[in-house]
């Protein structure tokens, strides 16, 4: 009898726990975009389910200019911003027309090519007071709401394996406590 509490619950926990297991994986999109400031960043999304890819990566980009200028490679550092991000953490092209290439090989090989423009930035005007400003209140991304929507996701996937494990460990308690009464 105990047996059969075990393989039920094994297998509840497998059912439930498979699919959480299996929404992410396979092959991956880059989403390459311009800084606005003549840096990169790039965020990964599995091509089946469309979330974002948050294993380590080792994105690197190459650029070259309408004018034929070369930059790079430059490797890519993992965001503050926001998981799955990534970003050069320095500007490293110049205003103009620019044909970037990301390449990552982990966790798999994948290149993405686009076109820009980076602008001309204009310097931040000099403030007229030492009075201090008031910060604007920052509004969330919908990239990171996402992000948070599959984190809330995997909890409520181990919340149910941990209320099937203890509710397989309360039938298997009562049913050793019903041999022993018997």
């Amino acid at each position: 009898m105990m047996m059969m509490v075990s393989l039920i619950a094994a297998v509840a926990v497998g059912v439930l726990h498979a699919p959480a297991a299996a929404a992410h994986g396979g092959p991956y999109e880059l989403e390459v975009q311009n800084d606005g400031a003549g840096g990169v960043q790039v965020v990964a999304h599995y091509v089946e389910d469309g979330h974002r890819v948050e294993a380590i990566m080792d994105p690197v980009v190459t650029a070259v200019s309408a004018d034929g200028i070369e930059r790079g490679p430059v490797r890519l550092i993992s965001s503050a911003e926001g998981r799955g991000r990534w970003i050069s953490e320095e500007p490293f092209l110049d205003t103009g027309d620019w044909t970037v290439t990301v390449t990552t090989t982990t966790p798999q090989e994948v290149s993405t090519t686009v076109e820009f423009t980076v602008e001309a930035t204009e310097p931040a005007p000099a403030p007229e007071s030492a009075a201090p400003e008031e910060s604007p209140s920052a509004e969330p991304d919908a990239s990171d709401d996402a992000a948070d929507g599959d984190e809330a996701s995997g909890m409520s996937t181990w919340l149910i394996v941990a209320i099937v494990a203890v509710a397989a460990a309360v039938v298997a308690g009562v049913l050793v406590w019903r041999r022993r009464q018997s």
